[in-house]
C-alpha cells in the first residue's frame, strides 16, 4: 500500500569533477590520431613484402645497401651552403627549398635500367604520405614525388642523391631511410638516430614564406647571435647586452619540444604564422605550462631575477629537461628567448623596444580612462592601460 501523502527526499547533489579540464576539440573523428609531437617515432619495418611471408628473401642477388653517408662535415658543402654551420650538433640540418646531398653506397655499381631505390623522410607518430609526413624521393625523372630527387654523381658503388624539399615543407626534425625494391618487397635501412636530419625555413629562398631578399638583414635577423636590448624608461633609457645562443647544443630540440609541449599538429608546422602565434602563446607560462613565470612584484625567492638573466640558452635548456616554467622573466625576457627561438627555426626577427604602449581592450582604437566622481581614475571600471615601457619581438617577413 503507497503513502500518496508522502513528499521524496531530494536526492544529494553529485560532487563536483575533479582534476583538469576535459579538453574540447572541433577535429571531428580521424582514422588515425593527430600526430603532435616530433619526439615521437613511428615503427618503421626494415622488410615490407609484397605478397605472404615465406622468410627471408636471398638478398645477395639484389641490390642492398651498405653504407649511408649524411655528409654532414663542414667540407661536404650541406651546411654551408644551408647557411647552417654554426649549429653545434652532430646531425644535418639543412633549409627546405633548397637541395642538400646525400652519399648511399650500395653492395654493387647501381643500375638506373633495373635497380629502383628511393630516400624516404619521416616525421611524426603516424607518417602519411597525403599529409606530407611521409616523403619518398626518387632519383628518376620519370619517377617524382613532391620532394625532388636527382643522381648527382656515381662512383663504384657510390650514388651520391640530390634532395630538394618543397619550400613549404613541414619544418621539424625527420627520420631518413633508404629503400630498394625488390621483387620480394622492399628493403630499407633500419633505424640510427645519426641518419636524422632536420629541416628549417629558409629566408634565402623566395619561395619560402618566410624570404628575406636583403642579405644584410638576413645577416641580423637570422646568424646573429648577439644583440643588444634597449630597457627603461621613456626618459631614461638603458641598454643590456644578450646572448640569443639560437646555434647552441640543444637548443634546436628546446625549440621543437615547445611546440610538441602545447600539442601543435606536425602537419600545422610548415607555416611560419601558425608556428609564430603558437610559440608566443608558449612563451607565457600562464594557463599552458609555457616557458617563462612573469613576476613584477620584486620577490625571486623561488627562481632568478629578470635582471640576471644575460642569455636565452639557459632559459630553453633547463625549459626542455625539466619541462616545468622557468622562473622569472619581464618584457624584455620575453621578446630575447622569443627571438632566439624564431631565429633558431629560421624566421627573420629583431627584438623591438616600444615605449608609451597602449593596450585597447574593447578594438575602439581609443584610450579610455574612466574617472569617479572626485575626478580620480577609477581603477576598477578603466580596462585600458598606457605601458610605458614594453619589447616586442618584430617578424620582418
Amino acid at each position: 500500500m503507497s503513502d500518496r501523502g508522502a513528499t521524496a527526499a531530494p536526492s544529494q547533489a553529485p560532487p563536483p569533477p575533479s582534476g583538469p579540464r576535459p579538453k574540447v576539440t572541433s577535429r571531428g573523428r580521424t582514422s588515425v590520431p593527430m600526430a603532435s609531437a616530433n619526439s615521437d617515432s613511428p615503427d618503421i619495418p626494415e622488410f615490407e613484402y609484397f605478397g605472404t611471408p615465406r622468410g627471408l628473401p636471398p638478398l645477395t642477388e639484389f641490390l642492398d645497401i651498405n653504407g649511408v653517408d649524411m655528409m654532414k662535415k663542414p667540407d661536404d658543402g650541406n651546411t654551408t651552403q644551408h647557411h647552417t654551420m654554426y649549429f653545434n650538433t652532430n646531425n644535418l640540418i639543412v633549409r627546405r627549398g633548397q637541395e642538400f646531398q646525400v652519399k648511399v653506397t650500395f653492395n654493387r655499381p647501381y643500375d638506373a635500367a633495373k635497380d629502383k631505390f628511393a630516400v624516404e623522410f619521416v616525421i611524426g607518430s603516424s607518417p602519411q604520405y597525403s599529409k606530407g609526413t611521409y616523403i619518398p624521393v626518387f632519383p628518376t625523372k620519370d619517377r617524382q614525388s613532391s620532394w625532388k630527387g636527382r643522381v648527382t654523381e656515381k662512383s663504384g658503388n657510390t650514388v651520391t642523391m640530390g634532395v630538394t624539399p618543397t619550400a613549404s615543407c613541414i619544418v621539424g626534425k625527420y627520420h631518413m631511410y633508404v629503400a630498394v625494391a625488390t621483387p620480394f618487397g622492399i628493403r630499407r635501412t633500419t633505424r640510427e638516430d645519426s641518419r636524422d636530419l632536420y629541416i628549417l625555413f629558409n629566408p634565402w629562398v623566395a619561395d619560402d614564406a618566410v624570404f628575406l631578399e636583403d642579405e644584410r638583414e638576413r645577416e641580423e635577423c637570422v646568424m646573429t647571435e648577439i644583440g643588444i636590448i634597449y630597457h627603461g624608461a621613456y626618459d631614461d633609457v638603458s641598454e643590456r647586452n644578450w646572448n640569443y645562443g639560437q646555434f647552441n647544443h640543444g637548443v634546436l630540440d628546446a625549440c621543437l619540444y615547445i611546440m610538441d609541449r602545447c600539442e601543435m599538429p606536425i602537419t600545422n608546422r610548415g607555416d611560419p604564422i601558425k608556428v609564430t602565434r603558437k610559440a608566443s602563446a608558449m612563451l607565457n607560462s600562464r594557463d599552458d605550462d609555457g616557458v617563462l613565470v612573469g613576476n613584477w612584484n620584486g620577490d625571486y625567492t623561488y627562481g632568478v631575477a629578470p635582471t640576471s638573466w644575460t642569455g636565452s640558452t639557459d632559459i630553453l635548456l633547463s625549459y626542455a629537461s625539466s619541462k616545468m616554467p622557468v622562473c622569472y622573466a619581464q618584457c624584455w625576457v620575453y621578446a630575447a628567448v622569443f627571438n632566439t627561438f624564431l631565429r633558431c627555426l629560421g624566421i627573420p626577427s629583431r627584438v623591438v623596444t616600444n615605449f608609451y604602449s597602449a593596450h585597447d581592450n574593447d578594438g575602439n582604437l581609443t584610450t579610455d580612462i574612466i574617472l569617479d566622481e572626485n575626478g580620480r581614475i577609477d581603477r576598477n571600471r578603466t580596462r585600458d592601460s598606457i605601458w610605458y615601457h614594453l619589447v616586442l619581438d618584430i617578424l620582418t617577413f
